[in-house]
């Protein structure tokens, strides 16, 4: 009578238990909301950048139009009223607010549709009511930055525009940007999480 060896098993136990994978979920969730958020604050970034800029390209569009037309050529906030916030947006218009001749609009970029629907703010807490580019010597202290024959932006008295202008994203408003206009005409932009000192 021969007697067989046993036969060794071999575990055929495959897949995974429950407890594994609920917590592989979790930490799949985990940084998917990381990813999520950090995704989200790199396109507030980038949309923050895209209206900064925007706004001191038509500033210096709107000196080189007064140079070039040999006439006033103000960037104002959007829409007929003079205390107009700039989160509407701003407009190029031709003419000044001293005189009693209509603006006549030259090109505006509205901050209230498209892709930049409520997401780019005037940081209204960080400003003095004498920001803004808010001209105190103008009739009703409009908001404006002129320029007469390419010249440095002149307030209505005649002084040189000295002022700055923040913008902060709607989502993340700890993001901002100081848009900062020197005497001499030149721009600058400020990032206070970077340059803390600079933007004083």
């Amino acid at each position: 009578m021969t007697i067989l060896a046993p036969i060794p098993t071999i575990s055929t136990k495959m897949g995974f238990t429950l407890i594994e994978v609920l917590i592989c979920l979790s930490m799949l969730a985990a940084m998917s909301a990381i990813a999520a958020h950090l995704y989200g604050q790199q396109i507030a970034r980038s949309q923050l950048d895209e209206v900064s800029h925007a706004f001191i390209q038509d500033a210096h569009l709107a000196r080189q139009l007064s140079r070039q037309m040999d006439q006033t050529i103000t960037l104002k906030p959007l829409g007929d009223s003079e205390f107009r916030d700039w989160s509407y947006g701003w407009e190029i218009v031709q003419g000044a607010f001293s005189s009693e001749e209509p603006l006549k609009t030259l090109k505006q970029y509205p901050l209230q549709s498209g892709h930049l629907k409520g997401r780019i703010q005037v940081a209204h807490e960080s400003l003095k009511d004498s920001q803004q580019f808010t001209d105190m010597s103008a009739p009703n202290k409009a908001r404006h930055v002129s320029f007469e024959s390419g010249k440095a932006a002149l307030l209505n008295n005649g002084g040189f525009v000295a002022n700055r202008i923040i913008w902060q994203h709607a989502t993340y408003s700890e993001m901002q940007r100081h848009l900062i206009l020197g005497p001499g005409g030149r721009w600058r932009i400020c990032d206070p999480s970077k340059d803390h000192q600079k933007c004083i």
